[in-house]
This record gives structure tokens, sequence and C-alpha cells, in this order.
């Protein structure tokens, strides 16, 4: 997975740079992703990162926005990390809506 970051309005530390390679290489056990673009941001509200991760026809996208760049980047991570897991339940057929009318065990009452 090739990850591609991006700061806005600052100058990126190595530190940081190593942080966010640790912390999104975390996000490639969940599913094959083919490519992340991570960007950084520093407004007048906080410090903003917006992870778009990029897998096999399929896109995820997460932001948040806190006063430190390591809780946002950490509050991001687990965003994309939930997304991936409801998307692999979903096509693995582990979902909550598949059930199937047969395994339920109804009782009719009788007249």
């Amino acid at each position: 997975m090739t990850i591609e970051i991006t700061s806005r309005h600052f100058t990126l530390s190595p530190q940081l740079q190593s942080l966010i390679h640790e912390k999104v290489g975390k996000i490639e056990k969940y599913s094959k992703l083919t490519s992340c673009n991570v960007i950084l941001e520093k407004d007048n509200t906080g410090e903003v990162v917006e992870i778009k991760a990029h897998s096999k026809g399929r896109e995820f996208f997460a932001q948040d926005n806190s006063p430190v760049f390591e809780k946002s980047l950490t509050l991001v991570v687990d965003k994309i990390i939930i997304q991936l897991k409801k998307y692999t339940d979903k096509i693995n057929g582990k979902g909550r809506n598949n059930d199937k009318i047969e395994n339920l065990d109804l009782e009719l009452p009788e007249d």
C-alpha cells in the first residue's frame, strides 16, 4: 500500500511522518488497500486530519478535527477501521440483516 502525505499551512516533522506511517499501517490488516492519502491541515478551529483509503472498486473517507494532530490521526484511523469492518462483514454476509427466516424459531398460536 502506498501512503501519500500532504501537509497544508505547515511543514511536516519527521516524528509526525513516522507516526502517520505507523498508524495508517494498522489499517492494512483489515483490508487490502491499494493506496491511502493522508491530508494534514492547520486552520483556525484546530488541526484537521483527513484520510482517503482506496481499495479495489471502493473508497473510504474519514475526517476529524482536534487541537492536536496525534489525537485527530488516532480518531480518523479508528473511523476508517470501522468502515472497513462493516464493508468486509457486508461482503462476507455477516451483517445484521442477513439472518434467514428459516433460522428463526417462531411459535405460532394454535386456534
